[in-house]
């Protein structure tokens, strides 16, 4: 038994947007501490993202708990990062590219700069 699409889209969303999130909070404080002359409207856009963020991260737990899923990292090897995940019962890993979880990571964050969710955007996990 394979998992539906659905699902591994929503695995691959539960792995990825922690990522964003780290990304965009760092940013956040070099904005804050920085020797920026105008950081209003730099700490907005960054704001305005982390709280759509914080909605689909909602979101995608709320969707895994409803469906009896549950993602744990494994290991990080400099290269690929891997996961077990277990969905319905069914159990597996995936591995990811360090590399192309840093190019998803970017897009996602782009959506969010304007102001909507990567969730309705497929173009985020098959470009």
């Amino acid at each position: 038994m394979q998992i539906k699409e659905e699902e591994h889209i929503t695995v691959h969303y539960y792995i990825l947007l922690p990522l964003v999130k780290k990304v965009l909070e760092k940013d956040r404080e070099l904005f804050v501490h920085g020797a920026f002359k105008v950081k209003d409207p730099y700490l907005g856009v960054i704001q305005e993202a982390l709280q759509l963020l914080h909605q689909d991260m909602r979101t995608i737990k709320a969707y895994m708990q409803k469906h009896r899923m549950r993602v744990q990292f494994e290991q990080n090897d400099g290269i690929f990062s891997r996961y077990s995940y277990v969905c319905r019962g069914y159990e597996g890993t995936s591995s990811y590219l360090n590399a192309n979880l840093k190019r998803q990571a970017r897009r996602c964050m782009d959506v969010y700069f304007s102001k909507r969710s990567p969730l309705h955007s497929d173009s985020i996990l098959h470009e």
